[in-house]
């Protein structure tokens, strides 16, 4: 009987064992925690003084632009040919938006400032990417200006009276 038990014992072992690797495998990959959503730093729940929405009142002095990447962007030397920017942007209450890039090395301009295919969303975000010139070179560092206009039903484009709708970003190459 000794014999059996233990010989049932050696056979269930890793049966065993495996069943319990398997549990704690799967408890390791169970979530069940809460997701907090993303929140716009450009709105706050209880200001009166930022809004979303063709219901909004005009104010250019709300027209604001935040990049949500690193600053200073690095990027490889090899592989890297465009920068993804992204953000949140605030409308101020206007219908439309246009998105102008332009890359700098120093006071120089290496890419002139041109409109970009991004806007503005519904949700006060915004996605840019941004085509690293063929002349562009590893070795020097650049800075992204992205620079966000609010535009009215007549084509009117507005900036903000102080440059909130204007940011900079550092772009580098990283060390090898």
């Amino acid at each position: 009987m000794k014999t059996n038990q233990s010989l049932l014992r050696t056979r269930l072992r890793p049966i065993v064992v495996v069943a319990l690797t398997v549990l704690a495998v799967a408890g390791l990959f169970q979530n069940c925690g809460t997701y907090v959503p993303l929140d716009n730093p450009l709105f706050a729940t209880n200001s009166a003084s930022t809004c979303l929405g063709a219901s909004c009142s005009r104010d250019v002095n709300y027209l604001s632009l935040h990049i949500g990447n690193s600053d200073p962007i690095l990027i490889t030397r090899t592989t890297e040919r465009a920068i993804d920017l992204g953000g949140y942007c605030d409308l101020a209450g206007f219908e439309d938006s246009k998105i102008y890039a332009e890359l700098k090395s120093g006071t120089a301009t290496i890419l002139a400032t041109y409109l970009t295919t991004a806007k503005c969303d519904a949700n006060g975000r915004f996605r840019v990417l941004m085509a690293l010139p063929a002349t562009y070179n590893y070795d020097l560092a650049y800075t992204i200006v992205l620079t966000l206009r609010a535009v009215d039903a007549q084509g009117a484009e507005f900036d903000h009276p102080s440059g909130l709708n204007r940011r900079e970003v550092s772009l580098l190459t990283a060390a090898p």
